[in-house]
């Protein structure tokens, strides 16, 4: 029973949460870390009685302005607890050797952190030819990596786990986030430049902006429930999450626009032609909004990193709350109907979670998607593993 029970907090671990980092002095017995001249670090595990699986993990979105650090903070349950747990730990004591990096960049890092974790895996069998499977695990937009990876490199990758990911593809993403940057610019004054056109060291003033913000929202409720129509951002049971889910999604716009701009060569973002629905007056609103253009060598380069194909030769699980106010829902609706286009209905399994937020998961939901992951990409299941399913019903 105390596997099983270390196996559930281990897969809660892969859902991107903010919790707190742990020392790379504490690391446990057979891990090592390193850093490569671009300035991406690695973590890498293996145990001594190794099942011959490897288990790799892409992070979530990291602000720009932060220094790359491996996504330990992403990998430690019940901090502070007796019961805490480290990820790499746990899956060693079920077999499973385990890698992740830092990637080589922050903010948008989606052809990077693809690039880096291909680099990472093509190392570890260097050094371990006898490797059987290889399992991409991501949340966020490490969830798109993983997809992107299972879609284009199924010679590599046996199966993926996306958790909360844009799986309709970053230009929607893109375009979902800074169509909430321009309506709300249209409801409240707080920003004095526009939503392509941030500042550099805007993001030094995010407290003060973040504050703005909730007294604009709590003083003009009606014009933040027009704000949420509009762009089709799903509503919490708390009143304060219309505003800590408007500074989330505002917070992308002040933090990474700008590296989003430098990454892809020039606005990836149009609205040009849009018509927006769902205020008071959509005519005033249509006449007064902010009105983008984007460039069409910054079209290519979201497009190419990422919009799925659908094109799965490989088994893919995603989970995804159905109130997801960062990256909506419908995303998973779009993947769908890619994949079965393409006639790959049979290599995805799609799970919904009925529940507010990003990546909030029960364990139950995110233990069986692992579960299914697991078992379709190499017909056997982690000892226990059966038995603490059983346990949950």
């Amino acid at each position: 029973m105390k596997k099983n029970n270390l196996l559930i907090k281990m897969i809660l671990l892969f859902v991107s949460l903010p919790l707190l980092m742990w020392a790379e002095d504490i690391l446990p017995e057979n891990c090592c870390t390193y850093n490569k001249k671009s300035g991406e670090k690695i973590l890498i595990c293996k145990p001594e009685q190794w099942n011959g699986d490897l288990i790799v993990y892409a992070h979530g979105y990291v602000a720009p302005q932060k220094e790359l650090e491996l996504p330990l903070d992403e990998l430690r349950f019940n901090a502070g607890t007796d019961d805490e747990i480290f990820v790499p730990e746990v899956l060693m004591g079920l077999g499973y050797a385990f890698a992740t990096s830092s990637f080589s960049t922050n903010g948008y890092a989606v052809k990077e952190g693809g690039k880096n974790i291909n680099a990472l895996v093509k190392a570890f069998e260097k050094y371990n030819p006898d490797t059987d499977h290889v399992l991409v695990v991501g949340g966020s937009e490490g969830g798109l990596i993983a997809t992107m990876l299972v879609e284009k490199y199924p010679e590599i990758y046996d199966g993926g786990l996306a958790l909360c990911g844009p799986l309709g593809g970053m230009p929607y993403q893109i375009r979902y986030l800074t169509d909430f940057r321009v309506v709300f610019d249209y409801f409240f004054d707080v920003f004095y430049f526009g939503a392509t056109e941030v500042p550099p060291a805007a993001w030094r003033y995010w407290g003060i902006y973040k504050r703005a913000i909730e007294g604009y929202i709590n003083a003009d409720p009606d014009s933040a429930d027009q704000l949420f129509n509009v762009v089709d951002v799903a509503r919490g049971p708390m009143e304060e999450d219309m505003v800590e889910a408007a500074q989330d999604i505002l917070g992308y716009n002040i933090m990474g626009f700008n590296d989003l701009k430098i990454k892809a060569g020039g606005i990836p973002y149009d609205n040009k032609w849009q018509w927006y629905r769902g205020s008071d007056d959509d005519l005033d609103l249509n006449w007064k909004v902010e009105r983008v253009q984007r460039d069409r060598r910054a079209k290519r380069y979201i497009k190419k990193y990422y919009k799925p194909s659908g094109n799965l030769q490989k088994p893919l699980v995603t989970l995804h709350t159905t109130k997801d106010p960062i990256v909506p829902y419908r995303h998973e609706l779009f993947y769908s109907f890619q994949t079965h286009v393409k006639g790959n209905d049979g290599n995805l399994v799609m799970l919904p979670a009925f529940a507010y937020g990003h990546c909030n998961f029960t364990a139950a939901q995110v233990m069986s998607s692992f579960g299914i992951l697991v078992w379709m990409s190499t017909d056997k299941l982690p000892s226990g593993f059966v038995n603490y399913l059983e346990s949950m019903q």
